[in-house]
Formats: structure tokens, sequence, C-alpha cells
């Protein structure tokens, strides 16, 4: 990728991250906010860390190319290609990349064919035109990559985090007929099927209240590539990397795991990232989850997770009778990196019950 590219991607990681300081800042005056994020930052490098040295994207499977329906090129790796007795496609969430699932597939090797792919404009994946960054392409994307790396006559597991979790969703909803028959479980993780607007990221209700009036407007502006970016890239790369602490991850998690996470967030392409949060804010009803009623279904909630709170996952859970409801204790929104033996035992369990159902 060229200098400009990298450049855009990283500035607009940024950006981001300071829209958001930007409106704390301005809340509780720039003295005092400069001073907390120098605190913050100092806690986050002193903590505790269990993944130091954690080789993170470092695991990789076969490449194998998948076309959009739009024709867009989506990137995809298949681990265990041998296996055609059940495939497990994993879909992850936004700003991140298909090695958010970093441990799951380190842990869940050889319980089937596993299949990881980016996100359009995520990861290795191209961009889009600015209007495929939307909940609404999301469906079609994961029938195109489960067509180009799963054999037809494969039974399906569907894994999701966040937006790869309304991925999921919305690709039940449009195919409701393949739930319960080709598609025999589905895993979500800490996501939504809606009434993201009123998420208030576990900011004072004022600030939040302003943040929903802006940010709209500001992320089209940021997705444009307009003045918006400039006005805030000075917030520099410290302060992206504890907005992913304080808002992405729970009150204990690996500084390794928060800096990987930033380091996916601010590669990934600007337009990809605004868009697609603005298409999850705005959304009033992402899913109506009926569709998971015909599979096994597994919802996991973090107990601390802000941008996808708890609720969400009950709200899911209770629209699924049949489905398990599983919440990771002190877990925030980056639950499979904070928690990952939970995490992975959990859908290790769910792949099980898979293999036994066929």
């Amino acid at each position: 990728m060229g200098n400009a590219a990298t450049t855009s991607r990283v500035t607009a990681g940024r950006a981001f991250g300071g829209l958001l300081a930007a409106t704390a800042v301005g809340a509780a005056g720039a003295g005092a906010g400069l001073l907390a994020q120098r605190r913050a930052l100092r806690r986050l490098q002193l903590r505790p860390d269990p993944f130091a040295g954690e080789p993170f994207g470092s695991l990789r499977g076969r490449p194998t190319p998948v076309r959009a329906d739009d024709g867009t090129r989506l990137y995809a790796e298949i681990d265990g290609e041998e296996r055609t007795d059940l495939a497990v496609v994993f879909s992850h969430g936004w700003t991140l990349t298909q090695d958010s699932w970093h441990f799951q597939r380190k842990a869940l090797r050889g319980l089937g064919r596993l299949v990881f792919w980016d996100h359009r404009g995520h990861g290795r994946s191209d961009g889009g035109g600015r209007d495929g960054y939307s909940l609404g392409r999301l469906a079609g994307d994961l029938a195109a990559v489960i067509e180009a790396t799963v054999p037809a006559d494969t039974p399906v597991v569907l894994v999701g985090h966040s937006m790869g979790g309304m991925t999921v969703m919305r690709y039940a909803d449009e195919n409701p007929g393949l739930i319960g028959r080709r598609v025999l479980a589905t895993g979500l993780l800490c996501t939504s099927s809606g009434g993201l607007g009123e998420v208030t990221l576990g900011l004072p209700a004022l600030v939040a209240r302003t943040t929903r009036r802006v940010l709209p407007r500001a992320l089209g502006a940021l997705g444009a590539g307009a003045g918006a970016i400039e006005k805030v890239r000075h917030f520099g790369r410290d302060v992206t990397t504890l907005v992913e602490d304080l808002i992405a991850f729970g009150p204990d998690a690996s500084p390794a795991a928060v800096a990987f996470a930033e380091q996916m967030m601010i590669e990934t392409r600007m337009d990809a990232f605004a868009d697609y949060f603005r298409s999850m804010i705005t959304t009033e009803v992402i899913s109506d989850c009926a569709s998971l009623a015909a599979a096994d279904t597994l919802v996991l909630g973090g107990e601390n997770d802000v941008l996808t709170p708890v609720e969400h996952s009950i709200k899911i859970a209770s629209c699924v009778p049949s489905g398990r409801l599983e919440i990771i204790p002190t877990a925030g929104h980056m639950a499979m990196l904070e928690r990952p033996g939970t995490v992975s035992d959990h859908l290790g369990d769910l792949i099980e019950r898979a293999h036994k159902e066929r």
C-alpha cells in the first residue's frame, strides 16, 4: 500500500479518537482533560500485562480471493481446508480485522474448516464505493465469502463480533431458509440488534447527548475527507490508545491487546469506519432476530461493554428463546481479546454441538 493511503488510514483513526476526545475535553476543560490524559496513559503503561509478547496478527491461513456482488475484492483465509464436515465462518467487528480472532484461531484449530475474512475497507480487503459502507451490504458480503470458501454441501456455523454479529443477523434475515438447515449454529459476541444511537459510551448524560447530536454530521465530514481531519489530528496516537482502552476494553485489559486493537483501528480506511459507524448509530432496527430461532444460537455479552452494552445482548437473547446467553465478567467490548479462554471455550462448545447435529 502506498504512503498516501497509509497516511490516510492513520489520520482517520486518530481523527476519530480526536472527535470523541474533543467532546470529552471540551466538556471538562482543556487543561484538566490533558492532565487526565497523561495520568490515564501512565496507568495503562504500568498495568500488568498477561499478553505481553503475544504475536498478535501472526497466524495465517490459505488466502482465498472473494468477489462481492458489486465486484469489490474481499480478503479471506481458510484454516483446515481439508475439512468438509463443518465450516466455521468468523466475521470481525468495526475497525478491526480477521486477526482480532487471534486467540480463537489458535484454540479452535482442528474443530473444522475455519474461515476468517476482512470486511470491505478493513484489513486486506479493498474498499468499495461510499454507498457500500452500510449495514445493508453486510449480508451480501458474507454470502460471497461463504460461497467462495465453503463447499456447497458443508454445514456452517456463523460467528460474529460487534458489526460482525450484525452481519450474521442480517444474513439470517435475508436467508431464513438456510438457518437451521445449512447454518446449524450462530455465535454472537458483544453485538446489537438496534438502538445504538442511544448508547452513551459511558459518558455523562450531557456529553452523551451532545455527542449523539454532532457525531453523525462529524462522521459524514470525516468520511468525505473534509477539514475535520486536520482539526483533530493534533490529539495524536496517545488519545486513540486511550479511547480504545476506556471505551472498547474492560477495566483490566492487557496493554498489548489494547495496542493491537488501536493498530487495527488506525489502519482502517477512513471512509469505511466513518460510514459504517454512521450507519450503525442511525439504524434503529438492525435485525428482529426472528430467523435465529431456527439455529443453535449463543449470545455472549461483556459485563463492562459500553459500545454494545450488555442490555443489547440480553435483548437479542430474549428474541431467541432457545438461545443461550452468557455474560462474561469484567469484559468490555473486546471480550475475545480480554477473556480469550472463556470466549474460545463457549465457541468450542457451540461448534461441538453443531458437529453432533449433523
